[in-house]
């Protein structure tokens, strides 16, 4: 039987296969044969068809098999046993395959295909098992519909899932089916078609584990990202090709409470919800991609982006993009975007991704968008550690920014009522209108921007109008600014700013007209002063970091003149700005500025400078200051009961006591020679000094020669800088002070 078996089974399989198609010898010696002895159409297959290929020749030498056993008395068979050894590809092989056919089975018949191992480039699957209690065998077809597939893998282990194939011979159709396949923590059901030279896959993925796809994907020699991942995916994928290979893929997948991280913490996501839908086919060298993308749910942080999805502002994607493997290219050829309430827009450029500059050319179109959506959500983690990192805005804008090789090339930038304010008060602009236009090739483009109010820590500014021209490197200032400021204005004669590497530095010069001190006291919250304010303003320029003044800033107020010299600020806007300055009071009017306070009344003048100022966040640090009467002082000297009492205890006297208990407590005021002042600050200890030095101290108030004569000497020649300032907040504020 078996020699008839031998001689036979050549002859059948030529009868299925026609003339020109070799066919696989059956005697037992042959432990390897190659793809292409038989089917010639199946080496043009590449190992993305998973294998299934390899079951169209074994259903040929199926067929053969039966067809000589129907030539044969059945009386004298129990079983019949096939080796056809081993079998590969490009991509694929199979080895130690067996087939047997149950000949005592009453009811229907058996067939058993094993394979000891399966390979798929970087898979290994082993002890492949496959019976068909079912089996049928047709004039024009072989079918198995109801069979039973066991296997085992590092990524899958399973003893008996259905699984079913049908093959036609005239058509060379082959149809195979398998499902609830655990796979990847999941169940997978697949089915595979063919028909010629065509065939498709489909894989029903529900609840598989992302981390257990993505290493699927990696140990198919694909690369992935090494993260961890979590959640679950479910969905449906369609792979079809040809005899040429892979064409098409498709997907319509969910996520399900998906997230990832990475060891350094930069990126990271927590119950995300996604959906995506799309297709991608093979270039020649590369991937073509059309796809659509929900995140609906979840958190995303990619440093130092962070957003939070939900179903009231969900991000919406729609992308055609091409990967270029040979260039490590991704061109985005269209991306939209919409997140509502936040922003939507358009993308195209072209990256790479593995470049020091992976930006080769980027546009970028924001149709619409409002804020704070737009703030909170895209533009405050780009601006951490800057003035603009804490903002409360509103508003929207439109428009559209060109990058060529990572730099800006175009700008266009319409503004739509944008307000923002720095949440500590240091700064704010109200209403924000206009169109900006720029762009790098050296062309011109006039522009106005008008705004409804701004401030200034507590100084309020009136609406103004600005126009501006912009250049390549910056811009400038067209006619000269007028903007309110109290009950004055602020004239702005120059205004350039310059982008350098980066770098925003500008030029600002212009002068104040007069502005009441009562008017701008009560706007910085100070006490009520009198008089006016006005100055000029000179060629103030901020450089890398730096404020510098470029002249001699000149205040009118208190019926005297106030310069400041040597003006510098390193951060201004920043949290800890740092001052350097030099400042000189000439003729201030004592009466004008010490009624305005509790401090007690003093007629005369005063003159003074404070040299080295030195302050951080806006306290002072280091200084050397002194305050005292022009020598050529002429006005009226008088000094009441009240500003006798809170000098000496400032300079540590402790007169106030003695005077009331005197008979000088019947006089409201007192005539006085000079008076003054002195504080040299350095690492938080004032040493004091005063007018002129006394018997063991100093002159703070120096009295006539003639009667009734009034001294007030200081004796502490070191006080607590803390401890001083707490004294002039208690005198100023009308309250008393102890000293000990």
């Amino acid at each position: 039987m078996i020699v008839v078996i031998v001689i036979c089974l050549p002859v059948c399989f030529l009868i299925e296969s026609g003339k020109n198609n070799p066919v696989i010898p059956a005697q037992a010696g042959i432990r390897k044969v190659w793809l292409s002895r038989l089917d010639p159409g199946l080496r043009r297959n590449d190992g993305l068809v998973w294998g299934f290929l390899v079951l169209r020749p074994l259903f040929r030498a199926t067929a053969a098999l039966c067809l000589v056993l129907l030539s044969c008395p059945a009386s004298a068979i129990e079983q019949v046993q096939l080796h056809l050894g081993d079998i590969e590809s490009e991509g694929w092989r199979l080895e130690d395959i067996s087939l047997s056919f149950d000949l005592l089975a009453t009811d229907q018949s058996g067939l058993r295909i094993d394979v000891a191992s399966l390979e798929i480039g970087r898979y290994r699957i082993e002890k492949l098992h496959l019976t068909c209690a079912g089996f049928e065998l047709l004039p024009t077809a072989v079918d198995c519909p109801n069979g039973q597939l066991s296997l085992s893998s590092d990524a899958v282990s399973a003893d008996t899932v259905p699984a079913s194939f049908h093959y036609r011979f005239d058509t060379r159709e082959l149809k195979v089916s398998v499902s609830a396949l655990p796979l990847a923590g999941g169940k997978v059901g697949l089915q595979f078609h063919q028909q010629g030279s065509e065939w498709r896959l489909k894989a029903q993925l529900a609840d598989t584990l992302l981390s257990g796809v993505a290493g699927l994907i990696r140990d198919a020699g694909q690369g992935v990202p090494a993260l961890g991942y979590q959640g679950y995916l479910s969905g449906k994928l369609k792979v079809s090709g040809n005899s040429g290979g892979l064409e098409r893929v498709s997907w319509d997948l969910q996520t399900r409470a998906s997230g990832y991280s990475n060891t350094e913490g930069s990126q990271a996501a927590e119950e995300l919800q996604l959906t995506s839908r799309g297709s991608a086919r093979p270039l020649t060298s590369g991937w073509r991609i059309q796809s659509t993308l929900n995140a609906r749910a979840g958190m995303l942080y990619a440093e130092p982006v962070y957003l939070e999805f939900s179903a009231a502002q969900p991000l919406e994607l729609s992308f055609d993009l091409d990967w270029l493997s040979d260039k490590g290219e991704l061109r985005v050829r269209s991306l939209t975007f919409n997140q509502p309430g936040v922003v939507t827009g358009r993308l195209d450029a072209r990256l790479q991704p593995a470049a020091d500059q992976p930006v080769r050319q980027l546009t970028l179109e924001i149709d619409e968008s409002t804020f704070p959506g737009l703030y909170e959500n895209w533009l405050q983690p780009w601006l951490a550690g800057t003035a603009l990192s804490n903002l409360e805005t509103e508003g929207g804008l439109r428009g559209k920014l060109v990058l060529i090789d990572g730099r800006p090339e175009d700008l266009q930038l319409t503004l739509d009522k944008v307000s923002f304010k720095e949440q500590g008060g240091q700064f704010g602009v109200q209403a924000l209108v206009g169109d900006l236009k720029w762009d790098s090739k050296g062309h011109r483009h006039t522009t106005t921007l008008a705004w409804q109010g701004a401030n200034f820590y507590r100084l309020q500014f009136g609406a103004a109008q600005l126009a501006l021209e912009t250049a390549a490197h910056g811009m400038k200032m067209l006619a000269p600014l007028v903007v309110p400021l109290l009950d004055g204005k602020l004239h702005v004669e120059e205004f350039e700013l310059d982008l350098v590497d980066g770098k925003v530095n500008w030029l600002l010069d212009g002068f104040l007209t007069p502005v009441s001190m009562r008017a701008f006291s009560t706007a910085l919250g100070w006490p009520e002063l009198s008089g006016t304010l006005s100055g000029m303003v000179p060629k103030v320029r901020y450089e890398n970091g730096v404020l510098t003044l470029g002249g001699t800033l000149l205040v009118q107020a208190f019926d005297g003149d106030i310069t400041l010299r040597n003006l510098r600020i390193e951060q201004p806007l920043g949290p800890v700005p740092r001052l350097w300055a030099d400042t000189k009071i000439v003729n201030l009017d004592l009466k004008t500025l010490t009624r305005t306070f509790s401090f007690g009344r003093i007629e005369g003048r005063l003159q003074g400078h404070v040299d080295g100022l030195y302050m951080e966040a806006w306290q002072p640090v280091a200084f050397d200051a002194e305050f005292r009467t022009p020598d050529n002082d002429n006005s009226r000297h008088r000094i009441s009961q009240k500003a006798v009492d809170n000098i000496s205890n400032l300079g540590g006297a402790g007169l106030g006591g003695a005077l009331s208990r005197s008979f000088l407590r019947f006089l409201e005021d007192f005539p006085y020679r000079r008076l003054g002042i002195r504080c040299r600050l350095k690492n938080g200890v004032c040493y004091m000094g005063g007018v002129a030095p006394a018997e063991r101290g100093y002159y703070l108030v120096q009295g006539r020669w003639f009667p009734p004569r009034l001294d007030v000497i200081g004796f502490s020649d070191k006080v607590d800088w803390k401890v001083l300032v707490e004294r002039l907040k208690a005198v100023t504020e009308g309250e008393g002070v102890v000293v000990q």
